[in-house]
């Protein structure tokens, strides 16, 4: 009997796959377009959308991991905001179009001004401790600050062109990608040596950088088909390691390790690697929007910011377990009733499909709200077992689908040949 178990086991774990749980978390209202996101801790965190209205609260800041943001003034309307850097959970700095570089000591309860220059916009920032820091932006503008962001000083970049994914390896060596141009330092930002490669075409611009080290890193471009290359010798030579199309622009870029990092797209989706960007798998989330800006604050929680102003979230790496139970093709679709029902705090569905279909599996509060998608992709027939973690929601009834249909165009309520849909019940208690 032990043998059989074990079998059975070994059965589910190597048929297993991993599919995407990218959670819809948070979404502003009113809606405003979201391109500056970052998180200190699971928990606390802050992200800034642009108003085109007289309100000035613009500025937004989270302590229980998304669950609610308190609003906060910058003091200035219309004013979009493209980068965050938290020293601290109360020493936050953020700036933007119209050069602004703001800063707090409180939490966010009163901002300051620290620069401004109306002709420059501020794409990113980065500081290698808590005094040095760097900014890049419009106008080949990068300005670096020895005294915690208090005073900016404008060093020589060498172009005019604009610059925005920056990344600074230690005091000395840094790496900042704009448009068609890719800039190193190594006397810490004094000198600046033009890095280019022959990846960047004057049509695509490095949005997202991350180095693991002085001499291997990375970087992603806005072109329609999420180009990422890799240097491993600081960036004489570039290899491409990513090109899809139809997936949409390369926004961000967040590594938790020097093997595992995401890239968020233009049409939704997430890039995931585990190997150093030697294989990147596709990770599914409930938008088809841009998703702009994608920050890790630990291994397995992670955050997204996108287009309409939705925060997105997952508390394991952007993947659900889906297993197999075996090769027997059933002769109905079923969906079982959840077990354990109430459950704390990952409970199995599962269900059987007779053929080659599009899945979905959706989780919804009583309010119909949905809250995950465990499920978004083709499956060929079997049984299979979903192992759904519930981390990130209340206390509460919820409800689940099976929805399925024609796999060539992916939606269950249109599909040719066979379609299903049913709903069961299940109870979640912490």
């Amino acid at each position: 009997m032990k043998k059989f178990i074990l079998i059975f086991v070994f059965g589910i774990i190597f048929q297993g796959i991993f599919y995407s749980q990218w959670v819809l978390q948070y979404t502003s209202n009113p809606a405003q377009t979201v391109m500056a996101l970052k998180f200190y801790n699971n928990n606390t965190g802050y992200y800034a959308g642009v108003l085109y209205n007289s309100s000035t609260f613009n500025i937004h800041k989270t302590t229980n991991g998304g669950v609610n943001f308190i609003d906060q003034s910058s003091n200035y309307t219309a004013q979009r905001f493209m980068s965050i850097w938290i020293m601290h959970p109360d020493t936050v700095i953020i700036c933007g179009n119209y050069g602004k570089i703001l800063k707090t000591v409180n939490g966010g309860n009163n901002w300051n001004l620290v620069y401004a220059d109306t002709i420059k916009q501020f794409w990113c920032l980065f500081f290698v401790n808590h005094n040095t820091g760097f900014v890049s932006g419009s106008h080949g503008t990068i300005m670096k600050t020895t005294n915690k962001g208090n005073n900016w000083t404008i060093l020589n970049s060498t172009t005019q062109t604009t610059l925005d994914g920056t990344w600074i390896v230690n005091e000395n060596t840094g790496y900042v990608g704009g448009a068609n141009i890719f800039l190193k330092t190594t006397d810490g930002g004094q000198t600046w040596v033009n890095k280019i490669g022959n990846f960047i075409s004057p049509f695509e611009t490095a949005e997202a950088v991350y180095f693991s080290d002085a001499n291997t890193g990375y970087y992603c471009t806005n072109t329609t088909n999420a180009r990422i290359v890799k240097t491993t010798d600081g960036g004489e030579t570039w290899n491409l390691i990513h090109a899809e199309d139809n997936i949409g622009a390369a926004w961000g870029m967040s590594f938790t390790s020097s093997l595992t990092g995401y890239v968020c797209t233009g049409n939704g989706k997430v890039l995931k690697t585990t190997n150093a960007g030697l294989n990147w798998s596709v990770q599914s989330t409930p938008l088809t929007e841009n998703l702009y800006e994608i920050h890790f604050p630990s291994a397995d929680t992670g955050y997204i910011a996108s287009w309409s102003g939705k925060i997105l979230k997952t508390t394991n790496g952007g993947v659900t377990f889906i297993g197999k139970i075996n090769n027997e093709v059933p002769g109905k679709f079923i969906l079982k009733q959840n077990y354990p029902n109430p459950f704390n705090p990952s409970t199995n569905i599962n269900f059987s499909i007779p053929s080659l279909v599009f899945v979905k599996v959706q989780i919804f509060d009583i309010n119909g709200k949905l809250v995950s998608e465990p499920v978004n992709e083709n499956l060929s027939p079997g049984n299979y077992q979903v192992t759904y973690n519930a981390n990130n929601i209340s206390s509460g009834i919820y409800y689940y689908r099976l929805s399925a249909g024609d796999p060539s165009t992916g939606d269950p309520s249109t599909g040719s040949g066979q379609s299903f849909s049913e709903t069961k019940k299940m109870i979640f208690l912490k």
